[in-house]
């Protein structure tokens, strides 16, 4: 006959073990959680990550600039600041980073500079042509953004956001990522990283399949939501801002007209004003790795035609009274 006591301690320690079950499992889970946040804002394995990081480090070493150039891979492969400052007597730092940021991507790095560089005034816009085709930057937000709590965002915005965040922080792929990086850095294998030539990731050695001609029923009006914050941003901090198409191959910008009127008429919508009502045609010697990408070859020459091409913005971007004030003030008297 079993005894009530003995009854009672098994029943006991049944409890125990799967409290202590529980236990565990939760610790495991907010470990793993834990990893996840630690692998998007401390290791270089994601391919985006590297690129960000430095990206910050040279805005942070960044001083007396007047231009900033945000965007994508088409910017980065397109501008070099060397030949655009020589061309146009500026003084500008270019945050290019990939087309997984969008525009929410642009819009923080705006916002670090602007807080950054008090001097600054213009602002260039260059993200790949088929920007407006791509779905929304809601992770390009989570991914860059400078303040985890934003106040500055809008409220349609702030659900979708926190959702994406939620995305982020639970997502298998990012667990497994932070598990595979964790273990290399046990032994002592270099994380994967990035090679940077002529201030932007190196292109690759052969050139990827053109995707399809765009269509004018290609373009997503959500791709406004972040846009419109940047384009506010500019004439809340009086900042001269223009948007500017990346290059793309001839081949394909001939058979997509009706895109970029479609999505043209969405962008000056905004306020931004375009510098130009279509990409920079890339010939087929001038084609990198993608077909939105210059070959390396050719970034100069690139450049200096998106030089001519934003100079009468430049020139109409005078010093704001108190600026010049300023200045004159400093100026020693003779």
């Amino acid at each position: 006959m079993t005894s009530p006591n003995s009854s009672t301690s098994s029943s006991e320690g049944g409890a125990r073990y799967l409290a202590v079950s529980l236990g565990l499992a939760a610790a495991l889970l907010g470990a793993l959680c834990l990893l996840s946040i630690k692998v998007k804002w401390f290791s270089d394995l994601p391919d985006y990550a590297p690129l960000l990081a430095y990206q910050l480090e040279k805005l942070d070493r960044s001083a007396g600039f007047d231009t900033v150039f945000v965007g994508d891979s088409s910017l980065g492969n397109a501008i070099d600041t060397e030949t655009f400052d020589r061309l146009t007597g500026r003084r500008s730092v270019n945050l290019a980073l990939t087309g997984l940021f969008g525009y929410a991507g642009s819009y923080n790095m705006i916002r670090r500079a602007v807080d950054k560089e008090p001097g600054l005034r213009t602002v260039v816009i260059i993200q790949a042509a088929d920007m407006m085709s791509r779905a929304d930057d809601l992770r390009g937000y989570v991914l860059s953004t400078p303040r985890v709590l934003d106040p500055d965002l809008p409220a349609a915005l702030r659900w979708p956001v926190a959702e994406a965040w939620t995305g982020e922080l639970l997502d298998w792929q990012t667990v497994k990522t932070a598990t595979r990086a964790t273990i290399l850095q046990l032994l002592s294998r270099p994380v994967r990283d990035i090679v940077i030539e002529n201030d932007y990731v190196k292109q690759a050695t052969s050139r990827a399949p053109f995707g399809p001609a765009l269509q004018a029923e290609d373009v997503v009006p959500g791709k406004l939501d972040f846009l419109q914050r940047i384009a506010d941003l500019c004439r809340t901090r009086h900042l001269t801002c223009v948007y500017a198409h990346g290059p793309l191959a001839t081949q394909l910008l001939d058979r997509s007209h009706g895109f970029f009127q479609a999505a043209d008429r969405l962008i000056e919508s905004t306020g931004l004003p375009l510098a130009a009502p279509e990409p920079v045609p890339l010939a087929e010697d001038h084609v990198g790795d993608t077909q939105n990408h210059t070959a390396p070859a050719y970034k100069a020459a690139i450049t200096a035609t998106y030089a001519a091409m934003l100079r009468p913005f430049i020139a109409a971007d005078r010093p704001r009274p108190t600026e010049q004030t300023a200045r004159t003030a400093a100026e020693p008297k003779p």
